[in-house]
Formats: structure tokens, sequence, C-alpha cells
């Protein structure tokens, strides 16, 4: 591990903790901030508001900060059900004696539509007994808060740097992240020639080390009948019973397949093998006529030991036999999202710097884990192709995108003291 002459951990530590608790009040306030700009995706709404209030928040732990936005040209590409509305990232630079060796801290600013069953206003950032509450407080504002107070916490205490740590805060995780850090990875922006070290700030626990993600795939099934009038059936062929028969064989031939067990951590273990839920059906246009078409939509999720190839293919097969054995049975797959699990190993130098900086704030152990969902770690890792990339927050997962999302305080600042300690060994002046 890097680090300053003279200084050991335990001493850094004290001197990062120190500096971390006199700046708490100011980084909840600055949650609170941008908790309550409701930056829902989609859309995609008030990006420009939360983008400018993080660089402000930047700027004031002395970074130097550059906006990147997205070319309205790549919009439609990049964010096809953002409406058009601009797409920024924010990135503040902290340079010590180098370029190198580099640290990217980053996370998302776009949150889950609010939707209903709060107990408070999911936009007023209320704070009671010990918590923060608000949509995005967890998932995952409250990591873009850690991240930036970390490096203000580190300028605190004077501790020099070697090298450079950026931390970004990027739009549109929530519909896949391609405007978000997939741009920033499509510009050469983060990249294994200019990146040493790259920690992703998503609400995977104060106390877990994430090394990777399952598996996504979106699907859009649609069966196509024939439509008739509802009082004559025999006239038409009804889309609806068709999809019912496929997702039927899709229970029967396909989901005991997902029934083994992952030998990994993820978290929480319920989802340590794979699962497909039907999310969403459309059908029908009035109640007197037989509808010709039938769409449902698929979330499919893989552990690691699986692949977004092999999935389609077992999909794509059972299509093909329906068909042969119906003449009336017309699907289509389409795909919309396909994220191959992502999984990096756990022995890597940033790894064991956050192990280390866990023992010293936490007093034990740090554990590892794995997402049950996929984020932008898939981006650095698969795109980028940095290995050492890992998931680090404060937030905890279990309420991300539920009613009455909140944020612990106190894992707040534990967090920001883990990030600023790891930090400080990875970058540190020798």
């Amino acid at each position: 591990m890097r680090g300053i002459a003279g200084v050991g951990q335990t001493e850094a530590a004290a001197l990062i903790g120190g500096a971390v608790d006199e700046l708490a009040e100011e980084m909840v306030e600055f949650l609170r901030e941008i908790v309550r700009i409701p930056t829902e995706n989609p859309p995609g709404e008030n990006y420009p508001q939360c983008a400018a209030a993080i660089g402000r928040a930047m700027t004031d732990a002395g970074l130097a900060v550059e906006q990147v936005d997205v070319p309205a040209e790549l919009l439609p590409r990049l964010a096809p059900h953002g409406m058009g509305l601009p797409r920024p990232s924010v990135i503040g630079r902290l340079e010590g004696g180098g370029q190198r060796p580099l640290l990217h801290f980053t996370g998302h600013y776009d949150v889950v539509p609010a939707g209903g069953g709060w107990s408070v206003d999911p936009y007023a950032g209320e704070i009671r007994g010990g918590n923060l509450y608000g949509r995005g407080a967890s998932d995952q504002k409250s990591g873009i808060a850690a991240q930036v107070f970390a490096l203000r916490a580190l300028r605190k205490t004077g501790l020099p740097l070697a090298g450079t740590i950026l931390s970004s805060a990027t739009p549109d995780e929530e519909t896949g992240g391609f405007a978000g850090l997939g741009y920033l990875v499509e510009r050469g922006i983060v990249s294994r020639d200019n990146t040493d070290f790259c920690v992703i700030t998503e609400c995977l626990d104060v106390d877990s080390i994430c090394l990777g993600h399952r598996g996504t795939l979106w699907l859009e099934l649609e069966t196509r009948g024939r439509q008739c009038h509802g009082s004559m059936p025999s006239e038409g062929v009804n889309a609806i019973a068709k999809m019912l028969v496929l997702l039927e064989a899709v229970r029967e031939e396909i989901l005991p397949g997902l029934e083994a067990q992952s030998r990994h951590p993820i978290m929480p273990p319920a989802c340590r093998k794979g699962s497909l839920e039907v999310t969403m059906m459309e059908a029908g246009t009035k109640v007197n006529m037989v509808p010709g078409s039938c769409r449902a939509s698929l979330d499919w999720r893989l552990i690691p030991e699986q692949s977004v190839r092999d999935a389609r293919g077992k999909l794509d097969e059972l299509c093909l036999r329906m068909k042969a054995k119906d003449p009336d049975f017309d699907c289509e797959v389409r795909e919309l999202l396909s994220v191959e699990p992502t999984l990096v190993p756990s022995d890597t130098e940033v790894v064991r710097a956050f192990q280390e900086a866990g023992l010293a704030v936490r007093g034990e152990p740090m554990r590892f884990s794995i997402s049950p969902g996929s984020d932008d770690q898939k981006f650095v890792v698969q795109k980028a192709g940095l290995e050492q990339c890992i998931v680090y927050g404060p937030g905890p997962l279990s309420v991300a995108h539920k009613s009455n999302e909140f944020q612990p305080i106190g894992d707040l600042v534990e967090g920001a003291k883990i990030m600023a300690l790891a930090a400080w060994a990875l970058v540190g002046s020798s």
C-alpha cells in the first residue's frame, strides 16, 4: 500500500476520522439538498439542477470541476426514453503530486420514480430517528455525498497525495447508464489507459465490498393472433391465449433451470439463483374484440455461472418448437437490455485497501458480496477493461426502490471515512 513516510494507517485513520466528523453536518445537509431535487428517471427530470448542486459541493471541496454533456444528436441512441432532456455528468478532480496513480469514485444521481405508499414526503429529506428519508437517499445519492466529502476530508487533513482522485456523478443508471458512466467510458474518460482504480459508490451496504453483479436480460415478447368480434371467436386467433400458453411453457421448461445455486456471495441470499419474472402485460382494445396482439415484458436475472447467450438461446428454441407444433402460434422476442454477469477478483489492491480501511474504521472485517441487479460496474469492467473496480457505498441495499427509502446517517459518516482512508492508501504519497 502507498502512504506517507512516517504516517501509519492508525494515525491516518484518526486524522481522517476527525475530519469527516467535523464535516458530518455539512455532508448531511448536502445529501438533503440533492434528495430534494426529484431526478426521476424515466424521463430524467431536473438533471441540470442536481448536477449543478453536486458541482458546487465539489468546488467547495477544493476539486477542479468540469461538466460533460451528452450531445443532443446522441440522445436518441443513449437515452431513448429520455424525451430529449439533457444528460450532464459532473467530474471533480483532486490532484496530488502527479497524474498517476488515479482513483475514480463514481455514482449516479438519477432515481426511480417515487411511487406510492410513503409515510413521509419522498422529496423533503426528512430526518427522523437518525435516518434521512427520501427517494434516492440510499440509492444512491448517499454514495455521491460520501465520495465528495471523503475527498474534502482528505484535503482537510493535509495528507499529501502522490496521484490523482476523480469524483464523478452521472445520470441514467436506473435505465441502463448508457448516457451516464457508459458515455464517459465511450468517450475514453474512464479507461484502463488512464485509470488505475475505480469505485462505484452504489448502495451495497457500508460493511460490504461488492465484487460484481448478476446478469440482466430484459425482453419483450409479442404473440400475434387475428383480431375478430368477441361474439365470433372462431373467426380469429386470440393473442392472449397464445401468450398464456407461451408463459406456461416458460414456467415448465425454463424456470426449473434457474434453481441452481451460485457459489458466489450474492446478496441477499435468496438471489443466489437466477430469476425470471413477467413484469408487464398489455393486450386488447375493447371488451368485445378478440385481441390480435399481446405483449409481455420479462426481467431475467442471471447468476455468474450463466450467460446471456445461453439464456436467450433457450427462449428462442422454445418459441421455435411451439411454432412447429401450432401453425397459429406467432411470437416475436425483442431484446430491450442485455448485461452479462460481472465479477472481479477478491485479491486486488483496491479490494485490500477497502478491507484494511473498513477494519480500521469499523473494527471488524468487511464482507464480500455480489449485487442482485446490474449496475455501472459493467461499463468499467466489460467495456473499459479495468479489473481493479469494486462497488462500495454507504446506502443499505434492502431499502433501494422501496417506499420510505432512507439512509442511516451513521452509515453515511462511516462510509465517507472508509472511502477517504482507502483513497489515501491507494493514492497517498510514499
